[in-house]
């Protein structure tokens, strides 16, 4: 151990040392009702609030205006919200996800002046400031029942029964970790809410501090930098359709100040935007319009996307002087390679393109099994078929997905493009009015949870690793099964044995050869920092730390300088001239034993 000032060079937390198979997922969007818990705090997964009569009167939902701080706290409650009836506001949590809700004992944290109450699955009102345990039965509700003006509630918490001791050091659940560790790449897609954004401006963006991260706008881009960082994972980027240029030149230089400089980011202009069925498609066509280009709605609309792709690329490559970090791609429809080669053309044209930027890939999502449920109706025999033979069905739609991929791959080397997939997987689910059939819907989800589907798979990953492409984005992590379909490749944290997750296991994961440092955390309570907080500039790192490492970082994983001021057997003086939240690393023979927070 070499006691000295120590500026350390960022080493990436995940060094892999083969990937014969890269794999990326999208990620769940961070609603309230989300069986993929996020974060330590569930509040930070609330629904926005919700205003209704104080007097307890009127409709559950008045839709009155809030008057929010700027984090979005209630300037004052109860307050006039345009209703002619004072109003309080409401937040629900943990909303109907029954199979993934932690059971135990929530810690809830209210700062400033006021009262709170937990209603449904939960019970109490609350004098604010409260710290204090509650147990959790349910659905959970939170009203402001009451905040002072002079000093109004400004801060909730509401602490998973695990991290009641340790959330103000971990960010997010350690389950929703261990989940992403054996990904290369994570897609935010969904996280962005990309499809139908009414984003434009930077200042559209959400915030870090805000009091939920459930909003329209999507979670703020700080929390993706630090989950990318921790993960040491590429992040892929959906930039919202209607983003103005400006927008991107502020997103690019916020990535490339907070985000580990070993990472890649994946670029796309928005989502499907040849798809009539979200906003994006008609708006980017309106768009092309207004800048002079002529054709159909869809043609506008594809044009629209190699301009604005072309946009976006060349305004990453000035922010980052080149393209060494950036991956760029363009998407297009798995079943229509035809279209494919007429948005790479327009990309290629010099009217939409006159910079020439060049992007890396094209992306498809050749989705199996997606007339099945449509063709078990049509034929009459929802009553009859077995959830085998609709498994059976599912394998025989394969060579369908198996030729999109073959022509896709044709039109992405004609182009010197690699191709990869943006989302994929079984698309099982019915459409059109037959997702209203209950029988319908309990066998295709069945059909989503029968082992036989393990193995169909697993062809499917063959094929595409084999004779396809490249990086496979998975749709999607971990969601319900519904009648609106089974995209999540499990339905929540302990769905381990999954057929879907367990093909991914077997025939993508152990194919990699990885080395992650992630996983191979080994706790040690014996390892202890104080004072935590510390205002004084300086810690104390006390336990099994003979002959180990000493690693320091801030959240978004760039290095800090720090003193080793004093040290003994198991008992280090540390001193940094930091400010905030920093994490702590310990290594040991070349293992993280510990990696723990504190707040100077």
């Amino acid at each position: 151990m070499r006691y000295l000032l120590c500026l350390l060079v960022s080493i990436p937390l995940l060094l892999f040392s083969q990937v014969t198979r890269p794999v990326a997922t999208n990620i769940s969007g961070v609603v309230d009702y989300s069986t993929e818990l996020v974060f330590t705090d569930a509040f930070k997964m609330c629904r926005e609030w919700t205003t209704f009569d104080a007097e307890g009167s009127g409709p559950w939902d008045t839709g009155a205006d809030v008057p929010m701080l700027d984090n979005g706290f209630p300037v004052e409650v109860p307050f006039d919200g345009g209703t002619g009836k004072p109003q309080k506001v409401r937040a629900l949590m943990v909303w109907d996800i029954d199979t993934a809700r932690p059971e135990g004992k929530y810690r809830l944290i209210v700062k400033g002046k006021g009262k709170v109450g937990l209603q449904f699955g939960a019970d109490g009102i609350f004098d604010c400031p409260v710290d204090t345990l509650v147990d959790v039965y349910g659905n959970v509700s939170l009203s402001i029942e009451y905040s002072d003006k002079d000093d109004p509630i400004r801060d909730i918490r509401f602490i998973y029964p695990r991290y009641v001791h340790s959330f103000e050091s971990q960010t997010f659940h350690d389950d929703f970790l261990d989940f992403l560790k054996d990904f290369q790449c994570i897609r935010f897609m969904d996280w962005l809410r990309t499809n139908n954004s009414n984003v434009v401006s930077w200042s559209d963006r959400s915030a870090y501090n805000f009091y939920t991260q459930t909003l329209e706008s999507g979670v703020a881009y700080e929390y993706i930098t630090e989950l990318s960082n921790l993960m040491h994972k590429d992040p892929w980027i959906c930039i919202p359709h209607r983003a103005d240029d400006d927008y991107i030149r502020q997103l690019a230089s916020f990535l490339k100040t907070h985000l580990d400089p070993g990472l890649k980011i994946y670029l796309e202009y928005s989502n499907e935007v040849w798809n009539g069925g979200f906003w994006q498609h008609s708006e980017a066509a309106a768009l092309a319009a207004a800048a002079g280009y002529t054709g159909t709605e869809w043609e506008r609309a594809w044009k629209w996307t190699a301009k604005r792709s072309a946009d976006l690329f060349t305004i990453f490559e000035d922010e980052f002087g080149g393209n060494k970090r950036l991956y760029k791609i363009i998407p297009s429809q798995a079943a229509n390679s035809w279209l494919s080669n007429q948005i790479i053309t327009y990309f290629e044209d010099p009217q939409y393109n006159p910079g020439g930027v060049r992007a890396d890939a094209l992306a498809i999502a050749p989705y199996f099994g997606g007339e099945v449920a449509q063709d078990v109706v049509a034929e009459g025999i929802v009553s009859s078929i077995t959830v085998e033979e609709i498994v059976d069905r599912m394998e025989a739609s394969l060579p369908v997905s198996f030729q999109w991929m073959l022509e896709s791959k044709q039109v992405a080397g004609d182009h010197g493009l690699e191709l990869i997939t943006y989302e994929g997987g079984q698309h099982l689910v019915g459409t059109g009015g037959n997702e209203n059939i209950e029988e319908l819907t309990e066998k295709l989800i069945a059909a989503n949870h029968h082992p036989d589907l393990q193995d169909v798979y697993c062809q499917y990953f063959d094929y595409w690793y084999e004779n396809a492409g490249g990086l496979f984005a998975h749709f999607s992590s971990h969601g319900g099964y519904s009648k609106w379909g089974s995209w999540g490749i499990k339905e929540n944290f302990a769905d381990v044995n999954n057929p879907k997750y367990l093909a991914i296991r077997s025939c993508v994961f152990e194919h990699n050869d990885t080395n992650s440092s992630y996983n191979e955390i080994e706790d040690d309570a014996s390892l202890i920092l104080y004072p935590n907080p510390s205002a004084a500039g300086y810690f104390y790192l006390k336990g099994n730390i003979d002959n180990a490492d000493l690693r320091i970082t801030d959240l978004m994983g760039r290095p800090q300088s720090y003193m080793i001021e004093s040290a003994s057997p198991g008992l280090m003086k540390i001193r940094t001239s930091t400010k905030g939240l920093l994490l702590v690393q310990v290594t040991k023979s070349g293992k993280t034993i510990n990696l723990k927070h504190i707040q100077l």
